[in-house]
């Protein structure tokens, strides 16, 4: 596998990243105006958009770890992260290797 395959993969994960960061910040900004926000899938797949049944507490833990992403049970790629916890609905993964600098250096930084 090629370092630049994990790369474009950890790339379109950081972007699914961003669109959930958006979200977040227009959930704090008014007041939470859904019953739970609706975060994306963060798989590498960038035609993916299942959402993810998440509430805003599990959302800011998992971005407290730049390497780690939240995706739908069976979107994992074991060859460019790993699974650190399974939920029944969810999946946190933390990208390894070439993946895992990406994500690191394509970490949002939060703005409240």
């Amino acid at each position: 596998m090629s370092s630049l395959w994990e790369q474009r993969a950890a790339r379109n994960e950081s972007l699914f990243r961003e669109v959930n960061e958006n979200i977040a910040r227009l959930e704090e900004r008014h007041g939470g105006t859904t019953a739970e926000p609706v975060f994306l899938c963060e798989c590498a797949n960038a035609d993916c958009t299942e959402r993810l049944p998440v509430g805003p507490d599990v959302y800011t833990r998992v971005r407290e770890q730049p390497r780690q992403f939240m995706v739908i049970p069976g979107h994992e790629d074991p060859r460019v992260e790993e699974v650190v916890e399974t939920h029944r609905d969810y999946l946190v993964v933390a990208k390894t290797g070439a993946a895992g600098h990406v994500a690191e250096q394509t970490q949002p930084h939060r703005r409240a």
